[in-house]
């Protein structure tokens, strides 16, 4: 659960590096070293977002899932042994 919360948070940073770069003053200097620069390190965030963190992401969430599947059945399997006792019960004929 704690990788899903820091993937979570590096898809928000992107996502706030991603907004910050159509800012007005980015947009109209976008030929000054600070736009450039900035605009450098969006694109380094944005590619690792969509071929490192992603993937992470994914699979990350398919272990979860194949985890809880293989254990879905021992609740079931534990419950079968108590109803496999049996006990003689003698019933009388005069009702």
């Amino acid at each position: 659960m704690k990788t899903h919360v820091s993937y979570f948070v590096s898809f928000l940073a992107m996502s706030c590096f991603q907004i910050g770069f159509m800012s007005s003053t980015l947009l109209v200097d976008s030929y000054t070293l600070d736009a450039q620069i900035y605009e450098g390190f969006a694109e380094i965030f944005e590619l690792v977002g969509l071929f490192v963190l992603g993937p992470r992401l994914i699979l990350g969430v398919r272990e979860y899932h194949a985890e809880l599947v293989a254990h879905s059945d021992t609740a079931t399997a534990m419950t079968s042994i108590a109803f496999q006792e049996r006990i003689h019960v003698s019933t009388s004929s005069s009702v």
